[in-house]
């Protein structure tokens, strides 16, 4: 920011003025050299800035993924995803290329957040499978059920090898679904809100709630993909605005999902686990692949 120099200096009054002009302009002057920094790399394409948040929505031009990245935390460059990809392992910071600033990481998306990243299914991981011998025998190579719950993959004189049973879930609690995200369990006791004109993306997070889980309310869009989130209230709650579902998994005691006040909810490949509540002025849509119970 450039200097500015005063000859006289005639009133304190002056000093607050100048004070004020000279913070607004830092604000400008801030979101102005992050959007450069991350133009000048060659490795992100910036997609969106929203001056409210101060924050940029990048893609990564190898993977074509979309990320969150706040202005004042831009030093760092960004954060490796969750998932541990390896293209998100190789992906180049943006660092180099910003002026000093406050230390950073990619954004944790929650009720401050507003801007979205692009849709990217979460993988599971294959599991190994054992290849069968042509020189065993047909008794040998048949897999019995074992009073335990595992199965018998071989036996022989001596000895028995048995396939390890499913675990059971705790009492009172959940069997977390991983087919939907790879991503670590975070527990929070304030529900995830956004209100207003503004754009909210939760992706590969895996979401518990002792209490009411996401809310859009009064014109706010709300995507949620490849997630799996649970509460013991409301999974996912609709007024006035509209919801993007894909490839998740939504659980609610109260109810998995409430729409109202003209709400619209678009589902896609997600499983609803409790009540699914709709108001007359409110619509679901859904578009395939969906389980409700």
């Amino acid at each position: 920011m450039a200097t500015v120099r005063y000859r006289v200096l005639r009133a304190p009054a002056c000093i607050a003025l100048l004070a004020l002009a000279a913070c607004a302009r830092q604000g400008e002057g801030e979101m102005s050299w992050a959007r450069s920094a991350l133009e000048r790399n060659a490795a992100f394409e910036v997609v969106a800035a929203d001056e409210q948040s101060r924050t940029f929505t990048v893609r990564m031009k190898d993977t074509g993924e979309l990320r969150v990245v706040r202005a004042d935390q831009l030093i760092a460059g960004v954060a490796a995803p969750a998932t541990g990809s390896a293209s998100a392992k190789t992906a180049p910071q943006a660092a180099p290329a910003a002026p000093a600033g406050p230390a950073a990481s990619a954004e944790p998306l929650g009720a401050d957040t507003g801007a979205a990243r692009a849709d990217e299914a979460a993988v599971p991981e294959p599991s190994g499978t054992e290849p069968a011998r042509p020189a065993e025998s047909a008794p040998a190579r048949a897999r019995v059920e074992a009073p335990g719950g595992g199965k018998v993959l071989k036996s022989g004189p001596g000895y028995s090898i048995k396939a390890s049973a499913a675990p059971a879930p705790a009492a009172g609690g959940r069997l977390r679904d991983t087919a939907v995200t790879s991503a670590a369990i975070e527990r929070r006791h304030e529900p995830i809100v956004c209100q207003g004109q503004r754009l909210l993306h939760i992706d590969n997070r895996n979401l518990e709630f002792d209490g009411d889980a996401v809310s859009a309310q009064d014109g706010c869009e709300i995507h949620i993909t490849n997630s799996h989130i649970s509460a013991t209230g409301v999974g996912v709650s609709a007024r006035a605005a509209n919801v993007h579902i894909d490839n998740s998994l939504i659980e609610g005691d109260a109810a998995a999902i409430d729409a109202s006040e003209g709400a619209q909810v678009y589902a896609t490949s997600t499983r609803f686990r409790g009540l699914s509540r709709r108001a007359d002025s409110a619509s679901f849509h859904d578009l395939g692949g969906n389980i409700w119970n």
